[in-house]
């Protein structure tokens, strides 16, 4: 095994310490000292640099756990972060390596390269490392996808996307307007959120939910209906923008905030039969199925990035101790962009 100097004496984690049955506190999660882990066969030890918080966490902490075995009672809360390797028994990986993908909040993390996501060795690269957590992320990642293959956005189309100040939305617009999309609308809550939306690069229009009549807007923006919707919300806006769809349109489903993601059992739209009327296509978007495609997607979005199509919007707190703090934020209004927690800095 090859490993690397380290001073730390122990680990540091954040445990579940009571299921939620409803909105997330921090008092949901208790502090913990450990040991640090050795690595077995095939393991390799990493040392956490970043958090990454995103709303589809909260579905985690469920009896069901969603896509992902639910976080038990006691154990660290996972989430998608940035570490270094700092001991190896995994020819995958080396001593410094920083790598990307599934860890929790702890200092240390354990993982294996023969899992369903195995951590991702992150390129050299002259850009921030905390970008590989968001537009090189899930987020950025699950934007390109979706309206790459699931929406399939092409010239002269007219694309709505929900939720469009998270790390997810935030994005979507300026890949459908890399793609050759014709009219870009995104959809947030309130005046600031709504300024922002405008200001960055994609975005035609913006619609406030919370101060706007959604179905008017649409009616006045896209007279000709909707022939993309990117939902991140679910609910009343999915039934809302499927009767604005035209024919033939497409609705990827990406989220459902709407929920809270208190529960797997997310109620179903009740103007579906506007799919069959219209001859809609209905699909959802998860990176485990493009597990084998992640690094032509980031390659271009970098290459997008670089032209100046992409906005980055990110917001970088410090402190191990804030993550149980943060995480709440995801469903209280937090600022525009990718939400990060900086643990420590590489070596």
């Amino acid at each position: 095994m090859s490993q690397a100097t380290n001073s730390a004496s122990v680990n540091r984690q954040w445990l579940l310490a009571e299921r939620p049955m409803g909105a997330v506190t921090p008092e949901h999660f208790r502090y913990h000292e450990a040991a640090i882990p050795e690595p077995t066969e095939g393991e390799v030890l990493v040392r956490t640099l970043y958090f990454g918080f995103d709303a589809s966490q909260r579905i985690w902490l469920t009896d069901d756990g969603g896509y992902m075995p639910s976080i038990q009672i006691g154990e660290p809360m996972r989430t998608m972060g940035i570490g270094q390797v700092v001991a190896t028994n995994d020819p995958a990986y080396s001593v410094g390596d920083l790598v990307e993908g599934f860890m929790s909040w702890q200092d240390y993390v354990l993982a294996r390269s023969d899992g369903p996501m195995p951590l991702r060795v992150l390129p050299k690269a002259d850009f921030p490392l905390s970008w590989n957590l968001g537009v090189f992320g899930v987020g950025g990642l699950t934007a390109y996808f979706g309206v790459v293959d699931g929406l399939k956005v092409k010239p002269g189309d007219t694309v709505v996307i929900s939720a469009a100040t998270g790390a997810t939305g935030s994005l979507a617009g300026g890949i459908a307007k890399a793609l050759g999309a014709k009219t870009v609308i995104g959809i947030a809550g309130g005046p600031d959120k709504c300024r922002w939306v405008l200001e960055q690069p994609g975005y035609d229009a913006v619609i406030d939910y919370k101060n706007d009549d959604i179905a008017e807007q649409l009616k006045e923006l896209c007279p000709n209906g909707v022939d993309a919707y990117f939902d991140n919300v679910g609910g009343d806006m999915l039934d809302t923008l499927l009767v604005q769809m035209a024919p033939l349109g497409r609705v990827l489903i990406c989220g459902a905030m709407s929920s809270g993601y208190t529960d797997v059992q997310v109620p179903g739209p009740k103007n579906y039969m506007q799919i069959c009327t219209k001859q809609l296509t209905m699909q959802g978007i998860l990176l485990f199925f493009y597990r084998d495609q992640l690094a032509d997607g980031a390659a271009q979005l970098a290459e997008w990035v670089a032209e100046g199509r992409l906005n980055v919007a990110e917001r970088i707190v410090d402190g191990f101790e804030n993550a149980p703090a943060l995480f709440p934020t995801m469903f209280s209004g937090k600022e525009p962009g990718k939400l990060l927690l900086r643990v420590a800095d590489p070596d």
